[in-house]
C-alpha cells in the first residue's frame, strides 16, 4: 500500500520488517531486494545498494531483477563502467526476453551519455527484438552535430549571436534589445553629463554584456544536452519497469515498452 501511494521510504523499511519474519532465505533476499527497490525510488542509493548486497549475501542464487536494479543504480550514479558489466551479463543470460529487450536499451542509454554512439548502436542491436525507433533516433543523432560552447561564446561577443548560434532566437533578441538600451542610456547620460546616473548604466551594461558571452556558452551547452536527451527519449521511448508486489516473496518485474 505504501509503496504505490509513493512513499517509497516508508515502504522500504516496512519491506526490511518483513524480511526479518521471512520463512526462509530465498525469501528473505527477495524481499530485501523489495527495500532495496523502494530506497532506489525514494533516490537513496547507498541504502539501496545495502540492501541489494544483503540480498545477495542472503539468497546467493541469481535472479534477472538484481542486476536490472544494480545497474539502475549505477546509472544514477554516473558509474558507467558498472552499469554495463551488469546489463551485458543480463543481456547474455536466459531472462526472459522482456529483461534483456530493456537492457538493451539501458546499455544504449549508458553509451549515449558517454559520448559512444557506435557502442549504444551495437547495445540496441544485441537485444532479442531490436527496437526499430531506437536505432532511428540513434541515427538522427549520429547525423547530427553538436555545438562548440567556445565558440558560443566568441559570438557572444557581439550581443544576440552566441544565443543565435544555438537556436535561442529569444534569448538572441532580448540580448540585443537590453544591451541595444543600456548603450543608448550610456550615450544618453554621457551627453547630458549625468556621470552618475552614468555610471549605474555603465555597470548594468558591463552585467548584460558579460552575460551575452556566458550565456553563449551556457546555450551550446543547452543545445548538447537537448540534442543528448532527445535521443535518449527516442531509445527509451515509454519503457520502464515495476515489480508485482501480488506475487511476494517471489520478485516478478512486469515491463512496459
Amino acid at each position: 500500500m505504501l509503496a504505490n501511494e509513493g512513499r517509497s521510504a516508508e515502504a522500504a523499511l516496512e519491506f526490511r520488517r518483513r524480511a526479518l519474519d521471512a520463512d526462509n532465505k530465498q525469501d528473505r533476499g527477495h524481499i530485501l531486494w523489495a527495500a532495496a527497490y523502494e530506497y532506489w525510488k525514494a533516490g537513496n542509493t547507498e541504502l539501496a545498494e545495502k540492501m541489494l548486497d544483503q540480498s545477495e549475501d542472503t539468497a546467493q542464487e541469481w535472479f534477472p531483477p538484481r542486476p536490472v536494479l544494480r545497474s539502475e543504480i549505477a546509472i544514477t550514479a554516473n558509474r558507467y563502467e558498472e552499469s554495463d558489466y551488469y546489463l551485458e551479463c543480463l543481456i547474455k543470460s536466459d531472462a526472459p526476453a522482456d529483461y534483456r529487450n530493456y537492457a538493451a536499451r539501458r546499455l544504449a542509454v549508458a553509451d549515449l551519455r558517454r559520448n559512444n554512439a557506435s557502442g549504444a548502436g551495437a547495445a540496441l542491436r544485441s537485444a532479442p527484438n531490436p527496437d526499430v525507433s531506437g536505432l532511428d533516433a540513434l541515427e538522427k543523432f549520429r547525423h547530427g552535430s553538436d555545438k562548440s560552447p567556445m565558440l558560443g561564446g566568441l559570438l557572444g561577443i557581439v550581443p544576440g549571436l552566441g544565443y543565435f548560434y544555438s537556436g535561442e532566437y529569444a534569448s538572441g533578441a532580448r540580448s540585443i534589445i537590453l544591451n541595444g538600451l543600456f548603450i543608448w542610456g550610456m550615450v544618453s547620460t554621457a551627453d547630458r553629463d549625468q556621470w552618475g546616473l552614468f555610471g549605474v548604466i555603465t555597470f548594468g551594461e558591463i552585467t548584460w554584456y558579460s552575460g551575452s558571452i556566458y550565456g553563449g556558452v551556457d546555450a551550446a551547452s543547452r543545445y548538447n544536452r537537448r540534442r543528448s536527451d532527445e535521443c535518449e527519449r527516442g531509445i527509451m521511448g515509454n519503457a520502464g519497469f515495476e515489480p508485482d508486489w501480488s506475487r511476494l516473496p517471489l520478485i516478478e518485474l512486469k515491463f512496459r515498452f
